[in-house]
């Protein structure tokens, strides 16, 4: 497995949070999800990461 994986997962997590407060805050669509799903995004995606990162030990 890449070790670079759960580095790029943990990136794009918060990227996606960042994404959601924009949403929220501006009241615009982004690929037509609301902020909320957004947040959902970046915590699956957050969670992915830890578990890649523990399948590379």
């Amino acid at each position: 497995m890449n070790k670079q994986l759960p580095d790029i997962l943990a990136i794009l997590s918060v990227i996606t949070v960042i994404v959601s407060g924009y949403v929220s805050l501006a009241k615009v669509d982004v690929f037509g999800l609301a902020g909320t799903q957004w947040m959902l995004i970046g915590i699956v995606l957050g969670i992915y990461a830890l578990y890649t990162k523990m399948r590379a030990k």
